[in-house]
């Protein structure tokens, strides 16, 4: 008998979506069993071995923090902090204000922890026409009290709530683009309560590593530098010369004036500790190492220090980043690479005000309590337009541009208004995530042999039948994993299990369809088609019921139920084409394309 053309049709497409699962976890196992187990989590190692017709490296298949060992972090997000420091901000510009409105006599007392700002006028009349002033101009503050002369103004509730969650959102981005960054490819980031980051990055071995290179705060600031004490370094050198082994050397820095240079930054704040004004504090800036074109990448990109340089900065921040609007990676004058910043409006202002005030100082821009650069404002800039180079970075431009770009991209995702510390790290040891391995991975092995011995047994042919598409399903399943990225957890292995158990599921309600279709009397062609036709719409209910609540799952779960639940999804889907597509294919060939007259079930 002949098969319709609808049938090679299917089978045609059986065999493409087959071929296609296998070719997209060639990544899975040059990563698993080709590439050392140091080098699992590198994509760039992972290029270089995989053959030209494979995928790219980043669709394969990836082991959990569970199932491979890792770094686990919890980052505390200070927002308290961050409103105490936006209060006093605020009184500056309050300040400010007042003056251009020919109210300086109004005084202005700042009270961070109450997150409120206490003004006090000559008379009930200024007092009316400060408040009115303020608070068109502020209006994120609301008066919270009035008492004759005197009024408080206080940060809104909805405000301060506002900025908590945007924080927690900015500070949850950082990290993200600082981990890409980074070159960690599977990391899982899931907020936890109000102020605080989970952070877990499978495969890394070094805490303290990842501490140093996600735990930064990201903070941008403007500080002058000390114009009163040109003479401070060479004075102290001469007078209190520091001990040999440490290094230390004078010599010149930027300008004319001397400066504390050495190779290691904590020998300077060691040798200088306790001998600072009170109203002054002494930053280092990183001289960049030259580098070769031998360097690895990973090494240009992310460049040593050859040696610091020591400023010394009056203690009062004169302008923050939270105005910052956009950062970007620009050629400069005689082909420097520079970053340029812009502010917005509020910015632009309070940046014009500094630089006509400060007119001939020097500036210095400082990231993170790193000296960036300190130029001399030699014009005031109206225009809310910065840039950051540095003058003494003498590598190739392609090394420059890199961390330039990083700069800028940690400036614009950065300039975090909330101070951020970790508060618990710890290492995940590797010899339990084999040990979970080799126990989910036998007990998903026997769970299979148990299930492919049963139906082989008690449905025949049919049941054989049922096994190959459990298998295709089981392949489908893993490739869909690895085309969109997941991460294989232990309950993701649990959700794997499920779904096969799910798949042969809809292949006894087939089975047992075709069963009652014989035992009515229908010959063997009647009985097949029957069967599946009737077993459709219980199978489709089921599946659509199951992916109905694996999706709530995903949506609204984190980290290993997430896993759970993109593995369930996958399953789901993956099962529907076998139960539906594959087994009738083979069936109705079996039974139509050799014109039998019995079914083996």
């Amino acid at each position: 008998m002949k098969l319709g053309s609808g049938w090679w049709t299917r089978l045609v497409i059986i065999v493409l979506v087959t071929l296609f699962s296998f070719w997209f976890l060639v990544p899975t196992y040059y990563s698993l069993f080709v590439l050392e187990r140091k080098d699992r989590n590198k994509l760039e190692a992972l290029e270089k071995v995989l053959p030209w017709w494979a995928p790219p490296a980043r669709y394969r298949l990836s082991l959990g923090l569970d199932l491979q060992g890792g770094v686990y972090m919890i980052m505390r997000v200070d927002t308290q902090t961050a409103l105490m420091k936006r209060t006093d901000r605020r009184s500056v510009q309050i300040s400010t204000l007042l003056k251009e409105k020919k109210l300086e006599e109004v005084l202005v007392e700042s009270k961070p922890e109450q997150r409120q700002i206490r003004l006090t006028a000559k008379d009930t009349s200024m007092a009316a026409s400060a408040e009115k002033a303020l608070l068109a101009a502020f209006e994120d503050f609301e008066v919270a009290l009035r008492e004759g002369e005197s009024f408080t103004l206080q940060l809104k509730g909805t405000e301060a709530k506002r900025f908590e969650t945007e924080a927690l959102e900015q500070a949850l981005l950082v990290v993200r683009q600082r981990i890409d960054k980074w070159g960690v490819a599977e990391v899982d980031l899931r907020k936890l309560g109000t102020d605080s980051i989970q952070v877990s990055l499978p495969g890394h071995d070094n805490p303290e590593q990842a501490r140093d290179l996600i735990g930064k705060t990201a903070q941008l600031e403007f500080i002058l530098v000390d114009e009163e004490r040109p003479d401070f370094f060479a004075k102290l050198y001469n007078e209190n010369p520091p001990a040999p082994e440490l290094g230390i050397e004078l010599g010149p820095g930027a300008g004319m004036a001397a400066t504390l240079i050495a190779k290691e930054s904590q020998a300077i704040l060691d040798y200088v500790e306790g001998k600072i004004p009170e109203d002054r504090v002494v930053l280092l800036e990183c001289e960049v190492a030259q580098t070769g074109p031998e360097l690895p990448e990973a090494s240009k990109a992310s460049a040593s220090c050859s040696r610091y340089l020591a400023y010394l900065l009056e203690k009062t921040v004169s302008m923050t980043g939270d105005s910052l609007a956009s950062a970007d990676v620009v050629q400069g004058e005689r082909g420097r690479i520079v970053v340029s910043l812009s502010f917005d409006a509020q910015g632009t202002k309070e940046f014009a005000e500094l630089t006509t005030q400060h007119k001939g100082r020097r500036l210095a821009i400082v990231l993170d309590g790193n000296v960036y650069s300190a130029p001399v404002l030699m014009v005031a800039i109206t225009d809310g337009r910065a840039q950051i180079s540095n003058d003494r970075d003498m590598r190739p431009q392609e090394q420059q541009f890199a961390d330039a770009k990083m700069l800028a991209l940690v400036l614009k995702t950065g300039a975090m208004p909330a101070p951020v510390s970790v508060g618990e790290s710890r290492q995940v040891g590797a010899s339990l995530g084999d040990e979970l391995i080799k126990k989910g991975s036998l007990a998903a092995v026997v769970g299979l042999l148990l299930v492919v011995l049963f139906m082989a047994i008690y449905y025949k042919v049919t049941g054989l039948v049922a096994n190959v598409a459990l298998m295709l399903n089981g392949l489908l399943i893993l490739a869909g994993l690895a085309i969109f990225g997941a991460t294989l957890t232990l309950p993701g292995i649990a959700g794997f299990v499920l779904t096969l158990g799910m798949a042969v599921d809809a292949n006894v309600l087939i089975n047992e369809r075709i069963r009652e279709e014989l035992d009515g009397g229908n010959v063997a062609r009647v009985a097949v088609d029957k069967g599946y036709d009737r077993a459709f719409w219980t199978i489709f209910d089921s599946h659509i019921t199951t992916l109905f609540a694996a999706a709530i799952l995903f949506t609204t779960g984190t980290g290993p139920i997430r896993g759970f639940a993109a593995t369930l999804i996958i399953g789901m889907s993956a099962s529907l084409f076998t139960a539906i597509v594959v087994t009738r294919l083979i069936t109705t060939y079996l039974v139509h394309g050799r014109g039998a007259k019995t079914v083996s079930i």
